[in-house]
């Protein structure tokens, strides 16, 4: 099993692409675990965020961008829906889309090469002062991209065109992968290389680090119980799991902490007959008393059908290309 797809299947789960295969992966806790703090984000004003959005949508009008009750300063162009801006004063988290007007139709982009596409972002992330303090921890988890159908006399279909390339960040702590809806960053790379969308949700860690001592943490058969119950609570005792695989990740639930989890990919099969088997991941704490909720959500067969599609960023009814 690719640990890769493991972490991108977890990270979807609270909402962003793929499925793991069927070869089981041992999960193992050899080595030190730790709990890392987040740095505390400074809070931002809405200087910044006109800033942000001139930098990121040259042409805009800043005027009257103001934050909403959640801290949240949001924008879409009157002249292109598809054309917006994000940006949280809390938490820092920024998200953009530029014009997609082009890339509409039979157009067809330019797009760079695997290896030129990364190199942009890489560039992109530098220049506009958006890599993690620390860059080692930042691992391409994902390389995807928007696949569109074009029509012919508005009836018949026309070729296929890859219309963007799609890299999504990870992070990665002491060789360990960490999963959840924090720590990532997602490119939308379009035509010569040019950045066309981005996704940034990354706080800083904090050097206050905490070692755990092996009497604090789960068993992996323990942890494989709880995982079970875990089931049994969310699908009824009647249901039954097949385990494809397992790992050892810390998880970021954009909260105060990192902690170090168990993840347990598995199919489920419901006993009602009519319901098509579907993919969960059960997530359990190392901990025996953990520091932090972690806030799960399942992955139910809708969400599985957005992962495999992939099309959780651009305009609606594009779907995204298949690996």
């Amino acid at each position: 099993m690719n640990a890769k797809k493991l972490i991108l299947t977890i990270l979807l789960i609270a909402g962003n692409t793929d499925l793991i295969g069927t070869e089981a992966l041992a999960a193992t806790t050899a080595g030190n675990l730790y709990v890392y703090s987040i740095e505390e984000t400074p809070t931002l004003n809405v200087d910044v965020s006109k800033t942000l959005m001139q930098q990121f949508l040259d042409g805009e009008s800043v005027d009257g961008l103001t934050p909403s009750s959640d801290n949240t300063v949001r924008y879409v162009s009157p002249k292109d829906v598809n054309t917006t801006f994000e940006h949280n004063l809390v938490t820092g988290d920024i998200r953009f889309h530029r014009d997609f007007a082009l890339y509409m139709g039979d157009f067809k982009p330019e797009l760079p090469s695997t290896e030129e596409a990364l190199k942009a972002a890489e560039v992109f992330l530098e220049e506009n002062k958006l890599l993690p303090a620390n860059p080692s921890e930042l691992k391409i988890a994902h390389i995807g991209g928007l696949r569109a159908t074009t029509v012919i006399n508005g009836q018949q279909a026309g070729p296929v065109i890859d219309k963007l390339i799609t890299l999504t960040y990870s992070r990665e702590i002491n060789g360990l992968p960490v999963i959840g809806p924090g720590s990532k960053m997602i490119l939308d790379i379009g035509e010569k290389g040019e950045v066309m969308g981005l996704i940034r949700h990354w706080r800083e860690l904090s050097p206050k680090v905490r070692e755990i001592s092996p009497e604090e943490i789960y068993s992996l058969d323990e942890a494989q119980r709880l995982a079970k119950l875990q089931i049994s609570k969310e699908f009824g005792e009647k249901a039954t799991f097949e385990l494809l695989g397992s790992q050892t990740a810390y998880f970021d639930n954009n909260g105060r902490l990192l902690q170090p989890v168990y993840a347990f990919q598995t199919k489920i099969f419901l006993p009602d007959g009519q319901t098509q088997a579907f993919e969960y991941v059960s997530v359990i704490p190392v901990l025996k008393k953990s520091p932090e909720q972690l806030n799960l959500t399942k992955l139910d067969p809708n969400a599985l059908r957005a992962i495999k599609s992939g099309d959780t960023m651009l305009p609606d009814g594009i779907p995204r290309k298949p690996d």
